[in-house]
């Protein structure tokens, strides 16, 4: 749903320098993103092949189960990385061809990336409240 605000926003050059700014920083966050989501990933694949190793057993799922979690980890992570560095590539367009469809993308972008990690968010306040509650209830059994 989108708003009608009749609004026509030139930017100054001083914003244009902080959207820059910003730009190149969401820019490292992003590739810093993706190189530690593939050492994530790498490792997934080691742990679940050394674990393979050292049980010496024909099982081909002992090593895999270790990996799983980290692989649906990254899975999630990726996403957000990802609208990152949309954001920073077509805000980049934005600032030096003062491009309005290309600043337009970018915060399109952003919005992606600040929506999905609030949800993230709100889905991980939820599993604590719910692990809290059971830790409660075991804890109150217990004694």
């Amino acid at each position: 749903m989108f708003y009608h605000l009749n609004l026509s926003m030139n930017l100054s050059n001083e914003s244009k320098f902080y959207l820059n700014e910003i730009r190149k920083w969401t820019f490292f966050l992003s590739i810093l993103g993706f190189v530690l989501l593939g050492i994530m990933m790498i490792g997934a694949f080691s742990a679940s092949a050394i674990i393979n190793q050292i049980s010496g057993e024909d099982i081909p799922f002992s090593g895999i189960t270790l990996g799983i979690p980290y692989l649906f980890i990254g899975g999630i992570y990726f996403f957000p990385i990802y609208y990152l560095f949309k954001f920073s590539t077509k805000m980049k367009e934005a600032v030096l061809e003062e491009n309005e469809l290309s600043a337009t993308e970018a915060f399109k972008n952003l919005k992606s990336h600040y929506k999905f990690m609030s949800i993230l968010m709100i889905v991980m306040l939820a599993i604590y409240l719910i692990l809290g509650v059971g830790l409660l209830m075991v804890g109150s059994a217990i004694f």
